[in-house]
């Protein structure tokens, strides 16, 4: 190259100047100075390479090695996982048998009332929860049991008695899972054996159905009882939906404040919003007048959709919890800025690549901008654009929020676009289900896939504070078609094992990028019939919220099949309720090596930290609290005379003034009184009765 570019400037040089023998003696030493330095370059090079290559090497094999390691971890848990995921399947199969069925009655335990069978206090190298003493030091930890599976329901859908489920379908999923908790038990004992070379503890395995049910092994002792929905997680959202970009359009006008929808908008945007995952990209849209973006990318520094990460999703959950209302309602707007961010992130490539969710959420009167009309023209134009030029399906889900939210609106844009209508009541219980229709209609993309599994982004465990991550993946009835979404089968990993191998840290950069990349493998493809469509319509809102493209309720694929004998289903789940109502530290902490509640156990109440150590009551202490207690003595008397005297000159004050006012009116009295005698009589009478009052 140094003499390519020598000779050419040489060339060049001499067309345009002539040159003097000094200047042409400078060229030539330039030029083989040049030469020479090329010429050590390259001998350079050929020396130093195989002695760097030899150096060099067994750092770079020792590297990959370390990748070809975690890359077989990663592949064992996912193969778990769907080895998992297949026993669900089965047992849903057998979900409507009389033996499922009578095996079911009293056949599973509930985390906040029931006493487990094999319960073992944790030991301090197997987990240390904090709220039981902090294990180790202290000798207390948490009751476990390493054999026996728990079922957690969330409060609004356990209204039986003891906590039962009255659902038909709550019931039938307890009964169906309970078959698959052999597997999930001998799940456990190998990954004991497997996790032992990294010295790294096995982690949960578990189900979570899409009516709110949750089970899982080891079984443990629910801190909060009632709170848990497995809905909610980003695990079960990653493995339902897939990839995807999606874009909450919130109504922050004025209309908003009545009946506490602002409040309710908000909670179901975080809602959403929690439930998003590294795979993800979103985006937060308020309108009124106008429409604005909550949250930048302030990386791009344009509005753009941006990475679900735990970071952003923070971000924007502060933004909309700052919101406030006010201004007219427009539509237009709104969804307008909603494509041009989703337009922008695309063209620029930061999106997630696959399917796309809108969410609108109002009140349902339209008061400003373009009318309805101008609204569903500005919506499928969009759509056609996106899916033209992008290749990008997109989505509208339409809810009307609060129960005395104007619907007509809200539905017709959910009719005219293929979309979804939900609404959402006043204090709703289920505000997860009510959200759920968008998750639920990607799943079905996700049906025909058996080989899709998601992981999310390592967080800190709740049990164990340490970092972890989860590896999940859908589960389907797949005798129906399109297949019907059951639920979610996923597996907690540590991320001990991983920082070993790789020698990373799992909150680093790197670890990150390395889960997105496995999170961002496979986009579902959604390709449903007008009574399919129709179908996820009627469990979303129900007769009310279908378009009338299908006259029948019965949509397979969509809506589960009841069994024929509903009668027969048990009315109790659980095996004992012996705690039920007892708080949590008299529940699960326990002495190390115990298998029972311990009293000694569990951080204790502010009362006890606060007890006075009479053992250290000196008598320099004694001799101060003497004197303390004849100061208030002295201020006790001090005030008391005080206040004598003051009640004293108040009854002086009094007194006059009483005098005087019965004399005042003794003497306009008897001046009154001229027709009783004469007027010396009456003055003689008066005056006397003047000097009697005096007197007295």
């Amino acid at each position: 190259r140094d003499y390519y570019l020598g000779s050419t400037f040489a060339t060049q040089h001499k067309h345009k100047h002539r040159r003097s023998p000094s200047t042409e003696l400078n060229l030539n030493r330039a030029f083989f100075t040049t030469m020479i330095i090329g010429i050590i370059r390259v001998a350079a090079a050929l020396l130093l390479t195989p002695l760097t290559q030899r150096h060099l090497q067994p750092f770079a094999h020792a590297r990959t090695d370390a990748e070809n390691e975690v890359k077989l971890i990663l592949q064992r848990i996912e193969e778990d996982t769907l080895k998992l995921r297949d026993e669900v399947e089965n047992a849903y199969t057998q979900r409507c048998s009389i033996e499922t069925l009578s095996q079911c009655s009293r056949g599973s335990f509930n985390g906040c009332s029931s006493v487990f069978p094999n319960q073992q206090c944790m030991a301090a190298d197997e987990l240390v929860v904090e709220a039981c003493g902090g294990g180790g030091g202290g000798g207390c930890n948490a009751l476990w049991d390493k054999t026996t599976s728990i079922v957690s329901i969330p409060s609004a859908l356990a209204q039986g008695k003891d906590d039962n489920p009255t659902d038909p379908e709550l019931i039938e999923t307890a009964c169906y899972t309970l078959l698959a908790e052999d597997y999930m038990r001998t799940k456990y004992e190998n990954d004991e054996i497997f996790w032992d070379s990294y010295n790294v503890q096995p982690s949960w395995t578990y189900f979570g159905a899409h009516n709110g049910l949750f089970r899982k092994l080891p079984g443990t002792v629910d801190e909060e009882c009632g709170n848990y929905d497995p809905r909610l997680r980003p695990w079960f959202v990653a493995a339902s939906s897939g990839p995807k970009d999606v874009v909450l359009v919130l109504d922050v006008s004025g209309s908003m404040s009545d009946y506490g929808r602002m409040d309710l908008a908000k909670e179901a945007a975080i809602t959403v919003i929690k439930t998003l995952t590294i795979s993800d990209r979103v985006a937060v849209i308020a309108f009124s007048d106008y429409a604005y973006q909550v949250h930048s990318d302030s990386d791009s520094g344009t509005d753009l959709l941006v990475r679900a990460t735990n970071e952003n999703k923070n971000l924007l959950i502060d933004s909309i919890q700052k919101l406030t209302d006010g201004g007219a309602t427009n539509f237009h707007a709104g969804f307008q800025q909603a494509f041009d961010a989703l337009e922008r992130t695309i063209e620029q490539e930061y999106t997630s690549g696959c399917n796309v969710a809108i969410l609108f959420m109002t009140d349902g009167v339209r008061t400003a901008g373009p009318e309805t009309d101008e609204v569903l023209s500005l919506i499928n134009d969009s759509t056609q654009r996106l899916a033209t030029l992008y290749n990008r399906d997109t989505k509208i889900f339409t809810f009307s929020l609060g129960a005395q939210a104007d619907r007509l609106a809200t539905k017709e844009i959910a009719c005219s676009t293929n979309g979804i209508w939900t609404p959402v009541g006043d204090f709703d219980g289920d505000l997860v289900g009510a959200m759920a229709s968008y998750y639920k209609l990607f799943a079905l993309g996700l049906g025909d896939d058996t080989e899709f599994t998601a992981w999310v982004e390592p967080y800190e465990f709740f049990w164990t504070k340490k970092m972890g991550t989860t590896n999940s993946a859908p589960v389907f009835d797949r005798s129906v078609d399109p297949p019907l979404f059951l639920g979610v089968v996923a597996s907690d990993v540590h991320m001990d094992a991983f920082e070993q191998v790789l020698g990373e840290n799992a909150q680093s950069s790197t670890m990150l990028q390395r889960f997105i990349r496995l999170s961002t493998a496979q986009c579902p493809k959604i390709d449903l019939s007008d009574c399919q469509l129709e179908g996820l319509r009627y469990l979303a809102g129900g007769e009310e919220a279908t378009c009338g493209m299908c006259n029948s309720t019965d949509y397979p694929g969509i809506i589960p099949t009841e069994c024929p004998f509903k009668p027969d289903l048990p009315k109790n789940l659980w095996q004992n309720t012996d705690v039920e109502g007892v708080k949590y530290e008299d529940r699960a902490c326990c002495e190390i090596g115990s298998n029972v509640p311990s009293e000694m156990c569990g951080i204790p109440d502010e009362i006890d930290t606060t007890e006075l150590d009479t053992s250290t009551y000196s008598t320099g202490e004694f001799i101060l609290d003497i004197f303390i207690l004849y100061l208030y003595f002295v201020v006790m008397v001090f005030s008391l005379c005080l206040c004598i005297i003051c009640c004293q000159n108040l009854a002086r004050l009094g007194s006059r003034f009483l005098r005087k006012l019965w004399s005042s009116l003794s003497m306009f009295i008897c001046k009154r009184q001229r027709r009783w005698g004469g007027e010396k009589k009456v003055v003689s009478r008066c005056e006397n009765s003047t000097h009697e009052i005096s007197i007295s």
